[in-house]
């Protein structure tokens, strides 16, 4: 569904599509991506000439499944070509091994506000949901909720919750509060690749608190699309029928396949960098009139920017620059304070060309 952020965007008629393609400076993500650009890029990997994939069996398949599942310390891995599906596979697999329909989640996490009540209407779960709009939900909620929990499932980290993340402890507490109840803990980690640095753990410490993580391609790693859902070799096997029933088994898909090999390769042993560069550039944001970084610390490397002007003035700020040439963000919207705006930023390839105080300055002319 057309989220909050999707909205506001679509009703205001921003962002121009034309426009941010004639742009040749981008302060967000790895820059821009063309249809060109994505076969010229797919031309050149090596990968390209391997068979294809046919109905999610291939060499350079297993190899993404094989490579994700041993960066999470995980025994299997299944692709999938929507995090949705794979979401909604595991918690069935899970629910189906508790006899439990109720998965306990956060209400601002992806499940609750994205999927049109994907796991009520579709899955025929029953979600729970535990938190606030400014806090994780910890161990003393579930301790406190007189459910009968099938599953439990966390964002890390959350994005709406300004893409911040639990405590290391907090996150231990509800992985031993499931395991002490033999109620399956699933780690909803699209961005998990880029929280790591934050928690200064391996990705396999942290997937090892849950039994299953779902991992995205297109986000911090800047594939075309795409998946994995990791666990034990009997989750991964249950949820090889859910696939196919939800759509998941296409004739091929070797462009979502091969842009994530690449994306392993070229962004994730950059991470701790695009981490380092979010802090930096957070700092100079709120030294900045006009502008507040939401966490002050990133915890990965994306944060929000809360800009002292209203939507439209934002939005018309961001236009004028991009007829500049300079591209600066993508969405903006309104926040709970009246007159006061948001952006996301979300440091990538593209964002390491900036100095932070450069790249404050060019935000601070979205505030007037």
């Amino acid at each position: 569904m057309a989220d909050a952020l999707g909205t506001a965007a679509a009703t205001s008629g921003f962002p121009d599509a034309g426009l941010r393609a004639r742009c040749t400076r981008f302060l967000a993500g790895h820059g821009r991506a063309t249809a060109k650009g994505w076969v010229e890029r797919m031309a050149a990997l090596p990968e390209l000439e391997q068979e294809l994939d046919v109905y999610s069996d291939g060499p350079a398949m297993k190899r993404l499944e094989q490579e994700t599942a041993m960066l999470l310390g995980k025994p299997a891995g299944m692709f999938f070509h929507k995090g949705i599906t794979a979401q909604q596979a595991a918690l069935l697999a899970h629910c189906d091994a508790t006899n439990r329909k109720v998965v306990a989640l956060h209400p601002s996490s992806h499940f609750a506000m994205d999927e049109h009540d994907t796991l009520d209407r579709l899955a025929g779960l029953a979600s729970l949901r535990l938190g606030s709009d400014i806090r994780h939900f910890t161990a003393a909620d579930l301790e406190r909720s007189a459910e009968q929990i099938g599953c439990v499932t966390l964002e890390v980290p959350l994005r709406r919750m300004a893409f911040m993340a639990p405590s290391w402890d907090e996150l231990v507490g509800i992985s031993v509060w499931c395991r002490s109840r033999n109620i399956p803990f699933h780690l909803d980690g699209a961005r998990l690749w880029e929280v790591a640095p934050h928690y200064g753990k391996s990705l396999a410490e942290i997937s090892a608190l849950a039994d299953s993580v779902y991992v995205s391609f297109y986000k911090g790693l800047g594939g075309m699309g795409g998946c994995v859902l990791a666990g034990d070799r009997a989750l991964v096997a249950a949820c090889r029928p859910w696939r196919n029933r939800f759509g998941g088994d296409l004739p091929t898909i070797f462009p979502y396949v091969l842009t994530a090999l690449e994306g392993l390769r070229l962004h994730l042993p950059r991470m701790g960098e695009y981490h380092r560069h979010a802090c930096a550039i957070a700092a100079a944001v709120d030294a900045t009139p006009g502008l507040r970084a939401r966490p002050g610390a990133p915890h990965g490397n994306s944060f929000q920017v809360h800009i002292a002007a209203p939507r439209a003035a934002v939005e018309a700020a961001a236009t004028r620059l991009a007829a500049e040439g300079v591209w600066l963000v993508n969405r903006v919207v309104d926040t709970a304070w009246p007159g006061e705006s948001m952006v996301e930023i979300v440091v990538g390839a593209a964002t390491m060309e900036w100095a932070p105080a450069e790249a404050a300055a060019a935000l601070g002319r979205l505030a007037g």
